[in-house]
């Protein structure tokens, strides 16, 4: 084989190399945020359930334990919930009793 030829294929090689690794990197920057996300979430619920006084080992979720993850930043939206309502709260007297009261935690 000729000089220009193994070059050739070598070059052919090396942009396939580096085709290949692009769209693996693609795939990270999503899953990473995928994973925020995820990460989110459980803490909201943590949260949530600790507001409303939830005993500590019925909890579900998790608590901030990731120092990479600042939750106040990457997790804009999340909020603290408020107790469950009871029977003496505003809300009530606003609503018909026949719907359901569903406390909902926005992140």
């Amino acid at each position: 084989m000729s000089t220009q030829r193994t070059n050739t294929k070598w070059a052919i090689g090396l942009a396939a190399v580096v085709t290949a690794m692009g769209m693996l990197a693609e795939g990270e920057a999503e899953d990473a945020q995928r994973d925020v996300l995820a990460y989110c979430e459980g803490v909201a619920v943590f949260e949530a359930e600790k507001a409303r006084g939830v005993p500590l080992d019925s909890r579900v979720g998790h608590r901030d334990w990731d120092d990479t993850i600042d939750v106040e930043e990457q997790c804009p939206g999340m909020r603290p919930a408020l107790p469950a309502l009871d029977d003496y709260a505003p809300a009530q007297y606003a609503m018909p009793t026949t719907v359901p009261v569903n406390q909902i935690v926005q992140f």
